[in-house]
């Protein structure tokens, strides 16, 4: 069977989730379409790209997202409304056709709906988190191009059962949703052991700066908990993608003479995070809806470290109660609460070693045996099978 993967970016690491489950499904065959292309990371041998011509004769096939960023994004906006690339890959497709299209975010869906109809190739849309909400709110057309997707894609997926209501409240078929799990190679972050001394913390936030990531959070709960927790420190790791949210934190770090609590490192190459992790004894991430209704289904670093051993402080935003386990293998707080957030802080500060094990323990068991990528890639290719009949090995 073969499945084309339709991205706006191939592939930023930002999404290196989709890249492992592509690689855990190996005996289907991997076609991969975007109107930019990274050669980076996530460029297998194994897989089939579609470069569109101006990359090809130019040879502009970036290692980063952020070489040629701008030209890039430009890129990508202009296909919306010239679909140039999209009436190529048609092109291409008319003799050679994959049994299904994977569109990875909803508006790609949206994008190449009318492609699927036109070649009669079941279409699946899977949603992961601005597209729940953000984009019919700040876009109010995708409202009714929601619906059409719903109606004329062969399947939707998300990542939890918030996601599935979110997604039926906007008009899909509940028998339409496949809940496909956030997941990750549990080999690439094997539990390590660490000793928990009550009285300091090191806590450790690792995602890309933005709203819904939690950093004020973060940051004001340090704050609060410092005054019974001296010996506390934040490490703080992420791609600076929102600037102003960026000034607005050190502001808040140097008017609170949060220095000597914060340390903060540039973006983190993902092969590295597993090792990184190991300095530290809580994971934080207060994931939040921002202003403009953007979410999260289920952040993947939660997962990774708790794979690790890293206990987890974060909220009951969407999925992640799926995720971390309150009072099991982490606790949780409501969207928005710093004050919350610092008595979590403050419980894992003056916790000791043997509460700290078993909750070490019992997180890195949870997500292991949850959100492996072999278990969901399995559950995506049954989904496969199920709107094409293909017959697939093992199934």
């Amino acid at each position: 069977m073969t499945i084309l993967h339709l991205f706006d970016l191939y592939l930023p690491h930002t999404m290196n989730w989709a890249s492992r489950l592509m690689q855990a499904s190996s005996e289907l065959e991997q076609w991969v379409a975007a109107p930019w292309i990274l050669n980076n990371d996530y460029y297998s041998a194994d897989y089939r790209f579609f470069v569109r011509p101006l990359q090809k004769k130019t040879g502009w096939l970036p290692t980063n997202e952020w070489q040629y960023e701008r030209f890039a994004a430009n890129i990508i906006r202009a296909e919306r409304r010239w679909p140039l690339y999209k009436n190529w890959l048609s092109r291409q497709l008319e003799n050679q056709r994959p049994d299904v299209l994977h569109a990875h975010f909803a508006p790609v869906g949206c994008h190449y709906l009318d492609l699927a109809q036109r070649l009669e190739i079941p279409l699946v849309t899977s949603f992961y988190g601005f597209d729940y909400e953000r984009l019919p709110y700040e876009k109010p057309a995708y409202q009714a191009r929601y619906r059409q997707l719903f109606k004329g894609a062969a399947a939707i997926t998300c990542a939890g059962a918030h996601g599935r209501e979110v997604l039926m409240q906007q008009g899909c078929l509940t028998e339409k949703i496949t809940v496909l799990p956030m997941s990750f190679r549990p080999d690439e972050f094997p539990f390590f052991e660490r000793k928990k001394t009550a009285g300091q913390l090191r806590l450790v936030q690792v995602a890309t700066i933005t709203e819904k990531k939690g950093y004020m959070d973060t940051l004001a709960a340090l704050d609060l908990a410092r005054t019974n927790c001296p010996h506390l420190h934040l490490t703080i790791a992420g791609e600076k993608q929102d600037q102003k949210l960026v000034q607005e934190m050190r502001n808040f770090i140097k008017i609170n003479h949060l220095e000597s609590a914060v340390t903060w490192l540039d973006f983190l190459p993902h092969e590295q995070l597993a090792d990184f992790l190991r300095s530290f004894e809580v994971f934080i991430h207060p994931s939040c809806y921002a202003d403009n209704k953007d979410c999260e289904g289920g952040p993947v670093a939660i997962l990774e470290a708790q794979s690790t051993g890293l206990p987890v402080i974060s909220t009951t935003h969407f999925d992640i109660p799926a995720e971390v386990l309150h009072n099991q293998t982490g606790l949780l707080a409501p969207e928005r609460n710093p004050e919350v957030l610092a008595r979590h802080i403050e419980q894992f500060y003056q916790m000791k070693d043997e509460e700290y094990q078993q909750m070490s323990q019992a997180a890195s068991a949870h997500v292991q045996q949850n959100f492996d990528v072999k278990n969901t890639a399995q559950k995506l290719r049954s989904l496969y099978q199920s709107i094409t009949n293909h017959p697939l090995p093992g199934i």
